[in-house]
């Protein structure tokens, strides 16, 4: 497959990027940056042949059979549609939109245009997580009751757009990951929720650090917490359930993971090795595209994350309690 690639900060310089050289057949055949000097200089890093001056040279592009989005969020948007204007398949990055109404235009505008749509949730990819998944479905837990999620971002990961009330905090860089991972662990929808922040988003700040105290479907409480003011959180995954309980080791930063199950017939340990996300993301993407099992989350998955998501920053304007 043939990729575009429009936003070159340290995400795909750093992860996204370098991967390409381990999935055969793949390339970077064309890129949009913020200024003509950044893209010019990915271009001679990554060997990309050609460089665009903006999203709608790209999506007209005969030269990309897909685009890879990886703006900052306020541009998710205008860039799914041009995409999907250009007949392109979509990759974007998490969150899907700001806004429901703008999700909801663009999975239509692909819907129209017969692109596949995807939203960038990796972390459904972790193998560790995949295993857990298949506990749960298996009924292994029994009818889970309880859920605690806690992640961290670099302390020094700020750029503009992380920085932007609007646009960023931890809310929209971590916590939507965790709200798309409940939904997808568990098969329960978020039904209702109480949030914090802090620094207080009431203040028109942009949250470093976040709470989540929500109910899935009927009987199950989450406690979810997302920071990048604390640097040893320990990135760790509990759940317990009415016929046994799962708890993981550290999850982000290490190479290594364990998960401990326990059940009525003891106490099971099992080892995994971190999975490469993104190298992992983008293979689905293509076999997706040639007709493969979906895996990666569709936009009607990410519009659900979002709808989620502004339910908590609801919560935290009103301190009240927000029904979903």
């Amino acid at each position: 497959m043939r990729w575009g690639i429009i936003g070159l900060g340290g995400l795909v310089r750093e992860r996204v990027a370098p991967v390409f050289a381990n999935i055969p057949g793949a390339t970077i055949a064309a890129c949009v940056g913020s200024t003509p000097e950044k893209a010019r200089d990915f271009a001679r890093q990554f060997g990309v042949v050609r460089c665009h001056s903006n999203i709608e040279e790209l999506a007209a592009d005969p030269g990309v059979d897909a685009i890879f989005i990886s703006t900052p969020n306020a541009l998710h948007h205008p860039m799914v549609l041009a995409a999907a204007r250009g007949g392109k398949h979509v990759l974007c990055e998490k969150p899907l939109a700001l806004t429901r109404e703008h999700g909801v235009e663009m999975i239509e505008a692909c819907r129209k245009a017969g692109v596949v749509f995807r939203v960038a949730f990796q972390i459904r990819l972790e193998g560790l997580l995949i295993r857990v998944r298949e506990l749960i479905q298996s009924g292994a837990l029994g009818e889970l009751r309880a859920i605690v999620f806690d992640r961290n971002a670099p302390v020094d990961q700020r750029g503009s757009w992380r920085m932007d009330y609007a646009q960023g905090g931890i809310v929209f860089d971590v916590a939507v990951h965790l709200i798309d991972q409940m939904r997808w662990l568990t098969g329960f929808e978020f039904t209702e929720l109480s949030a914090y922040s802090h620094p207080d988003r009431r203040a028109r700040l942009p949250d470093d650090s976040i709470a989540i105290l929500a109910r899935l479907g009927s009987g199950c409480h989450a406690m979810l917490r997302a920071t990048r003011e604390l640097p040893y959180v320990a990135n760790t995954l509990t759940i317990e359930g009415r016929r046994g309980m799962l708890a993981t080791t550290e999850m982000r930063w290490t190479e290594r993971q364990t998960l401990t199950i326990r059940t009525a017939t003891g106490t099971v340990e099992e080892h995994f090795t971190a999975t490469p996300l993104y190298q992992r993301e983008f293979e689905a993407f293509e076999r997706e595209v040639a007709g493969g099992p979906r895996v990666l989350a569709t936009g009607e998955d990410g519009l659900r994350a979002l709808e989620v998501t502004r339910a908590v920053l609801e919560s935290i304007s009103s301190r009240r309690s927000v029904a979903l």
